[in-house]
């Protein structure tokens, strides 16, 4: 192989990675706030209800959708630190028979919202949207600190073994915080 054809190869390759990981930056939306001194997290997640999970849960395979919302503290020297952190699942049961949806919604292993539903486009924004999701209190923050919300999003279907710990679909955004005072 030439010189030539193997850096234009190379860049190729560079640009398609590029281009994925842009593409995969923007499957969360993410509208962070700020208000009565603690910090929220809003978010919606579309792209992580696909084609084959849609198959699954009409099959009536229960399937449930873990996002892990983390505020976190940028830092120059060191990995980012994670000030607060929020595990919210969302659960969707579709009965073959009398053609409902079932969808709860639970925090760190507790449930507080549960919905029945005959319509499946509702029933897909109860399972991938959350919203004023508590993060932390604003006096947990240092002053002059840059803040930023992630969140990751993950299905419950099966794809076979993978011995590689990143072997499952996930998908995440990120949004900066606005600056606090």
């Amino acid at each position: 192989m030439t010189r030539p054809l193997l850096h234009r190869l190379t860049g190729v390759t560079l640009l398609l990675g590029t281009a994925t990981v842009l593409l995969a930056a923007s499957d969360v939306r993410i509208t962070p706030v700020v208000a009565d001194d603690r910090v929220y997290a809003n978010f919606a997640a579309p792209a992580v209800f696909t084609d084959g999970v849609r198959e699954a849960v009409q099959s009536g395979l229960p399937m449930t959708f873990t996002f892990v919302a983390e505020l976190r503290r940028t830092s120059t020297l060191w990995f980012d630190k994670t000030v607060a952190s929020a595990e919210l699942m969302s659960t969707v049961k579709f009965d073959t028979l009398t053609g409902a949806y079932q969808v709860s919604k639970s925090r760190d292993g507790t449930v507080h919202w549960s919905q029945q539903t005959q319509k499946e486009e509702e029933m897909r924004l109860w399972v991938t949207e959350f919203e004023r999701v508590l993060l932390t209190e604003t006096s947990r923050l240092e002053g002059g600190g840059d803040y930023y919300v992630r969140v990751r999003a993950r299905d419950s279907l099966p794809r076979g073994f993978s011995l590689w710990p990143w072997g499952r679909a996930e998908t995440s955004g990120r949004v900066e915080l606005p600056v606090l005072r």
